[in-house]
């Protein structure tokens, strides 16, 4: 009897079961596929989001063993007087994925080889995938009653006819109002034995997007913010965020990436001064944060490309905390630019006509934009005001002969409201901008030849421990950068 019970044993101990086909039976068992795709990617991190997915015929097996159980109860011990309860309180008890089960499993096994801990809110997001391909159909049945309990159909998603209708959610709802005598005529109950263990699928592992940031510089007008092509024709050979987002997603070891600045300037104007805004999202992160040095690093690596060294330049570059991206937004239309610009007038720039201009630039004053024409393609009809908080022009050149064609030409700087559209001030667009700079020094045109943005009013990228430090600094002759608000380094 020793010998046969043994036999039974062991029998138990190869068998699969009928519920869970091994998935938490075997857990511990697919942690060898993880712990390989772990050391493949090489996350730099120590703590992790485990999520699972198991195969989705353990829904109605689950279901169709309770009620075998409650079948069994009532026939054999009927004569209990607990037995209606009990069979009452199994009736009630929903299905339940047991996913729990299986993480729980899982994450002491994974913990113990690769030293990650388990946090519900870890950057690093793991689902494990676990699939029977045997019975991956199975819950088909629900089809087949006389009303069945699962609408089936077919829909057309991406340019792909797909078969929807059969998710966990449905097929969960389908088993709270199915009968268990009218399943009897279309499936098993029990559910069939299986010979073969549910089997590792696939791993997907994605990390928190990461933010870098920092102010780049533009001295070419030649080369656009971000590619820019036009049905499939550039019409720039180079951009600014191209110099910049390799270099840094080879270092963090992303999959892709996204350049976000506080707004944008024409390929043909320079970004000088301070300097613009800008940060870059890194999507899925193997090195999600870098230290100071490999950050400075980066930045000379970007400043000395041979072919873009003279043309665009960043600074500060460091890593930024998720909060504070909203900054480069909000930046856009609630901060000031400074601007420089070569015009053309169609009048010498006389002492008097330097005086009205400057007269009425001297304090702010506020235009109306109607939308220019050039951007007409891609901005909604409005018309939006703007403050021009200064307003300031000279000549060229002081001891210029006022009969000769230079006198004409005149270098116009101007302070205004974040998204005033510069070029349609200087020339009108047709008189969609009013006041316009030919309006304002009583003339009859201007034109705008080349512009320059000097400052983005905006303090980027943020530093606390540095702005802790300045707060305690009460030193008042430390050098500062007035262009974009943080300290010289």
């Amino acid at each position: 009897m020793q010998d046969d019970r043994k036999r039974q044993l062991e029998w138990l101990d190869n068998s699969i079961c009928t519920a869970c086909l091994g998935s938490i039976q075997f857990a511990e068992s697919y942690v060898n596929d993880v712990h390989e795709r772990l050391k493949e990617e090489d996350y730099k991190v120590d703590s992790c989001n485990l999520n699972c997915t198991l195969p989705v015929s353990i829904l109605h097996r689950d279901h169709l063993l309770k009620a075998h159980v409650s079948n069994t109860l009532q026939q054999k011990y009927a004569d209990q007087e607990y037995i209606a309860d009990l069979v009452r309180i199994y009736k009630n008890i929903n299905t339940r994925d047991p996913k729990d089960f299986f993480k729980y499993l899982f994450g002491l096994k994974l913990k113990e080889e690769t030293g990650l801990q388990l946090e519900t809110e870890a950057p690093l997001r793991m689902t494990v995938v676990i699939g029977h391909e045997s019975t991956c159909k199975e819950h088909m049945f629900l089809t087949k009653l006389k009303e069945p309990l699962l609408n089936m159909r077919t829909v057309r998603q991406k340019k792909m006819r797909v078969t929807i209708g059969d998710s966990r959610s449905c097929i969960i709802e389908a088993l709270k109002r199915l009968d268990d005598n009218e399943a009897k005529e279309v499936t098993a109950i029990p559910p069939s034995t299986v010979t073969e263990q549910a089997k590792f699928d696939s791993v997907e592992l994605v990390h928190a997007s990461t933010y870098v940031g920092g102010r780049y510089f533009k001295f070419s007008r030649e080369y656009s913010q971000t590619p820019w092509a036009i049905k499939g024709q550039k019409l720039a050979e180079h951009s600014v965020s191209g110099c910049i987002v390799d270099i840094v997603r080879k270092y963090h070891r992303a999959d892709d990436t996204k350049f976000v600045s506080a707004g944008r300037e024409d390929a043909n104007v320079r970004m000088l001064g301070s300097g613009r805004p800008f940060y870059i999202e890194l999507i899925n992160p193997r090195s999600p944060r870098l230290s100071k040095e490999m950050y400075k690093k980066i930045e000379e690596e970007i400043n000395s490309q041979e072919i873009h060294k003279d043309n665009v330049q960043i600074r500060h570059l460091s890593y930024i905390k998720p909060e504070y991206t909203s900054i480069i937004k909000e930046g856009e239309e609630t901060k000031t630019k400074r601007y420089r610009a070569l015009v053309w007038l169609s009048e010498p720039l006389t002492d008097e006509l330097i005086e009205r201009i400057n007269k009425v630039g001297s304090t702010p004053f506020t235009i109306q934009q109607n939308t220019p024409v050039r951007v007409f393609q891609r901005r909604s009809a409005a018309v939006r005001p703007k403050v021009i908080h200064t307003s300031t022009i000279s000549r060229m050149h002081p001891n210029v002969d006022l009969n000769s064609p230079e006198a004409r030409f005149g270098v116009l700087k101007l302070h205004t409201q974040a998204g005033t559209y510069i070029k349609e001030y200087v020339h009108g667009d047709l008189g969609r901008t009013l006041p316009n700079l030919a309006s304002v020094g009583q003339i009859h045109s201007a034109d705008l030849l080349e512009l320059d943005v000097m400052d983005v009013d905006l303090v980027w990228p943020p530093n606390p421990e540095e702005e802790n430090a300045s707060n305690e600094n009460t030193n008042t002759n430390d050098e500062m950068n007035e262009n974009n608000k943080r300290t010289l380094v």
